[in-house]
């Protein structure tokens, strides 16, 4: 592993890559994971579906913002969309109403 030379950071976008870089891309990857599971946990009180449905639309936003930086992969953003769109189908199906 190779050291980080830091004179060569002079943008905000290069500084937060730093961390992708060293730890094989997954740093930012695995913030956004974690940020999710404190929030689904956190949220629990509400009931499952809607702690779910919150963590999963906070990490969407979260997601497109690390997206749009060059930090998380589309493939993990997009986990969080189609876990909202499952959600809103089964409760819909599951509704009494």
């Amino acid at each position: 592993m190779s050291a980080t030379n830091w004179s060569s950071i002079v943008t905000p976008e290069t500084f937060l890559q730093i961390a992708n870089n060293n730890s094989g891309g997954w740093f930012w990857t695995s913030m956004l994971f974690m940020i999710v599971a404190v929030m689904l946990i956190s949220l629990l009180p509400f009931g499952f579906e809607a702690a779910l449905l919150g963590a999963a639309f906070a990490g969407f936003m979260i997601g497109i913002l690390s997206t749009y930086l060059g930090l998380v992969a589309w493939t993990w953003t997009l986990m969080y969309a189609g876990i909202i769109i499952f959600m809103i189908l089964w409760i819909a199906y599951t509704r009494k109403d």
